[in-house]
């Protein structure tokens, strides 16, 4: 099968002057019209391409590299410029404009986002940090390793202090709220060098001083930020025509900044509207206080999700294959800061719960429903897809949308559709993290319009969340950064849901009395991890929104 990739890309490459030589006339146009096996062909090489070449352990993110990645990646725009697609069935060309999506990516990060000159965040040497990140950032592993594993672990921290010495140089335009945010990361990464250095004298002496050389070029650059942050410009975005040209030409959503501010404020004030209409309907009702101990949650959890999951086969609301179950392993989800060895753990006493562990430790099936068949149900799917397109993680969050839409969709759906009628607080808490998601739309459109700082935009999401946030929340942190850092993110959980919406509009009217929600949920799914406009192409056959966005 290789083989039949590779020389389909290099017949993509050839001259059409050198095919045609040798063809019938008749031939010609069939020799010189690429096919579905050479878009796999090139964008299995595309793929291969977008990582930075590794220098002795060390991403290459320098000047000379840079441009000479954009400037191939022109090349690999006008060979997919030259496959003809018009011809093809709907379901290819949804996989053209797939491939086109992820090359507009990359051509946008080093066009607007640049996040090797702009982001010190960005060079995040832990796969700790938030958001976007260098290649190879380190996952931190149990100790003691294997032996067979030891010395490629200890070269990754050895090259460390190379990686942030050439992230200094390559750093010539950044942001103020950029690198307040990597000073905080900084901080997190000399904590967790600092404990894998004291763990590995007890266990693994050879990795303590390769822990404690990364532990001080992570302080060194910390430091480095700190004299500089003050006067560098303060906003961080990539300005209202960028990320405009993103949503259109990356993301494949069919709606403007602006519109996407009209409806992000509708859906804000409806969920605060019926949050509203339920604490009163609720009044004489005491919400559930939070579960205290590791035990409780995890069983807690247990009928929770085994809860959901029944609700959703047996009302025959969308296919639950069987290896989506309950996982006793999985306990609170933690980001990623949450785990710098310098907090207290989750479980010590007294608690300090953050917005979305006040929900959860409540009552969790509202996220549950977002994480379990949403998130992990998607994971599972795609760890199963073959396609030589879809079944590929997708680069440049051009499945944002659709994972982070069909999430949320679940969490008001379990509602609409009556697993919470028995559980009148737990409409509240679905309620409350609706309008939360709402009112994380306007910070990410003034942020990246370079309208507000992160500070203003982190005050905006504590203001107008409705409940268990105040400043200082780890939620709220987290969020605000993720959506700077990664333009989409923040709206991508409204807008998807609301494309999501759309289209079930669409299906369901086109269908009339023979549409059924279990068959539209799993066709849904069964398009893969893409954007909604192109499912939205494939399930109605409409092109309209497709036209617009070529």
């Amino acid at each position: 099968m290789r083989k039949t990739l590779h020389l389909a890309a290099a017949l993509t490459a050839m001259p059409l002057l050198s095919l045609a030589a040798a063809a019938p006339l008749a031939a010609q146009d069939q020799a010189a019209r690429p096919d579905h096996a050479a878009l796999v062909a090139l964008y299995d090489a595309f793929r291969a391409f977008v990582p930075p070449p590794m220098v002795k352990g060390v991403p290459d993110y320098s000047p000379p590299a840079m441009a000479k990645q954009y400037e191939e990646l022109k090349r690999f725009q006008a060979r997919l410029a030259a496959i003809d697609d018009s011809g093809w069935p709907v379901s290819e060309r949804v996989d053209y404009m797939v491939v086109l999506a992820e090359m507009r990516g990359l051509e946008f990060q080093h066009r607007v986002v640049q996040p090797w000159k702009r982001d010190p965040a960005f060079y995040s040497t832990t796969n700790l940090g938030f958001g976007p990140k260098m290649h190879g950032a380190i996952a931190i592993p149990k100790l003691p390793l294997p032996k067979d594993k030891l010395a490629e672990f200890a070269a990754r921290l050895n090259a460390v202090p190379e990686a942030l010495r050439q992230a200094r140089v390559n750093l010539t335009e950044p942001r103020g709220d950029l690198a307040r945010l990597g000073i905080a990361q900084k901080q997190v990464e000399v904590n967790v060098y600092g404990e894998l250095a004291a763990r590995a004298a007890q266990v693994q002496p050879a990795l303590v001083a390769p822990a404690k050389r990364a532990q001080a070029a992570a302080a060194e650059f910390k430091a480095w930020l700190e004299s500089i942050e003050a006067g560098l410009p303060a906003h961080g975005g990539v300005g209202r025509d960028n990320y405009a040209w993103y949503l259109k030409n990356v993301l494949l959503l069919p709606y403007t900044p602006e519109d996407i501010a009209v409806i992000g404020e509708r859906e804000y004030q409806r969920q605060v509207a019926f949050l509203k209409i339920e604490e009163h309907r609720n009044r004489n009702i005491a919400m559930p206080e939070p579960v205290q101990t590791r035990a409780e949650f995890d069983a807690k959890r247990k009928a929770e999700d085994e809860d959901l999951l029944k609700f959703l086969r047996d009302g025959d609301w969308v296919t639950i294959p069987d290896y989506v179950q309950h996982d006793p392993e999985e306990g609170p989800y933690q980001f990623p800061f949450e785990k710098d060895p310098a907090k207290p753990g989750l479980f010590d006493p007294p608690l300090h719960l953050h917005f979305f562990f006040q929900a959860e430790f409540r009552d969790g099936r509202p996220l549950r429903a977002h994480n379990l068949p949403g998130h992990a149900f998607d994971a599972l799917q795609a760890a199963r897809d073959t396609r030589p397109i879809r079944g590929k993680p997708r680069l440049f969050f051009v499945n944002g949308l659709r994972n982070e839409g069909w999430a949320f969709y679940l969490e008001e759906m379990i509602l609409q559709a009556g697993l919470l009628e028995d559980r009148p607080k737990t409409r509240e808490i679905d309620y409350i993290l609706g309008a939360k998601r709402a009112a994380r739309i306007l910070p990410e459109l003034k942020m990246q319009a370079n309208e507000w700082t992160w500070k203003q935009a982190n005050a905006s999401l504590i203001a107008r969340t409705p409940k268990w946030m105040e400043p200082g929340d780890a939620v709220a942190q987290f969020d605000i950064e993720l959506y700077l850092r990664q333009p989409g993110y923040g709206i991508g959980y409204y807008m998807g849901k609301v494309e999501l919406e759309k289209l079930l509009a669409d299906v369901a009217m086109q269908e009339g009395d023979r549409f059924d929600i279990k068959s539209f949920h799993d066709r849904f799914r069964a398009a893969g991890s893409i954007p909604i406009s192109l499912i939205r192409w494939e399930m109605t056959g409409r092109d309209d929104e497709i036209r617009a966005l070529r």
